[in-house]
């Protein structure tokens, strides 16, 4: 998989989950979805680059967006995409129309907790099923509240029906009236590693194959359940290899004030080389595109919680 850049692109910010641990406000989550370019005018503004692009999906939910078939379609002619889902919507003409070769991995969200207050888990494990049978990479992940944590055995137990081993993703931020990864107690952090051990071993086979491994490495959570290491002043090549996308087609460095221009107006401006990072944001991403070093430990102190919300509201939520 030969590409010259990276996009973490918010496709949009609507979502049809109310997840308790979401970053996003119900507001937010439920705001009427608006598009700003067809599949095709997507499609021609990434190729006018001349580049190359892996362009991560994600949001909200991207299987909401209008035609959203036809933009993967249009999008993996020339270029790469990866997903995060949570599977609700059909996958059938996506499983039909779409080259898994041409897609990095899909993260598949198994919201245990907020699909107790839904339908079933028919639709997702079809999905899955589905999309494992044509040959895409498939992860599927469950976002480690304290309170599915405690009842993480449940959720693996419904799906090893399917063959599956869930991921513990780490969760992040203020929820509850705590921070975390700082707040879990050492009952929650066991509870964690012994999961991803499980998923590790389960999922080794299929990443040892794999052209690289996935940008979004929940694998390596364990690393960050006493807090998220800071990455400020290390060299990175966000700007340059990795930017973020905005739904508008507005091209930032990262979590940072520093603009690159819209790709739909043709006004993008990649960096030349790396720089220093100057932002807190997806540590998934750093950990890809940071220049080795040693990262110190992020502290998670009151005022960083207000930037962090501001942050939230003006770029969306991190992966």
């Amino acid at each position: 998989m030969q590409y010259d850049i990276e996009a973490d692109w918010h496709l949009l910010y609507t979502c049809n989950y109310r997840c308790g641990y979401c970053f996003f406000s119900s507001d937010v989550l439920g705001q009427k979805l608006q598009t700003y370019a067809s599949p095709q005018q997507w499609q021609s503004a990434f190729d006018a680059t001349g580049y190359t692009w892996l362009l991560h999906l994600t949001g909200g939910e991207p299987s909401i967006y209008p035609s959203f078939t036809d933009l993967c379609e249009a999008l993996t002619k020339r270029h790469f995409i990866s997903l995060n889902s949570n599977l609700s919507r059909p996958f059938q003409s996506f499983a039909e129309r779409i080259d898994p070769a041409r897609v990095s991995f899909i993260n598949s969200g198994f919201h245990f907790e907020e699909r107790e207050h839904r339908s079933d888990n028919s639709a997702f494990f079809r999905n899955v099923e589905l999309l494992r049978s044509r040959g895409f990479p498939v992860l599927v992940s469950i976002v480690a509240s304290p309170s599915t944590l405690a009842r993480f055995q449940e959720a693996s137990d419904l799906l090893a029906q399917i063959g599956i081993v869930p991921i513990p993703k780490v969760m992040r931020g203020a929820y509850n009236g705590q921070v975390f990864p700082e707040a879990y107690t050492e009952p929650d952090r066991e509870r964690f590693r012994r999961f991803a051990a499980l998923a590790r071993d389960f999922y080794e086979p299929s990443l040892a194959n794999a052209a690289e491994r996935p940008s979004i490495d929940m694998f390596r959570d364990d690393d960050l359940l006493y807090g998220e290491p800071s990455f400020a002043g290390q060299s990175c090549e966000a700007g340059r290899r990795f930017v973020k996308l905005e739904p508008t087609g507005e091209i930032i460095r990262c979590g940072g004030p520093t603009v690159y221009g819209n790709i739909l107006a043709g006004t993008f401006k990649r960096a030349r080389g790396p720089k220093p990072c100057n932002t807190q944001a997806c540590v998934y991403f750093c950990q890809k595109y940071a220049k080795p070093g040693a990262p110190r430990p992020r502290s998670f102190a009151p005022e960083f919680l207000t930037r962090f919300s501001d942050f939230i509201g003006a770029t969306g939520k991190p992966n």
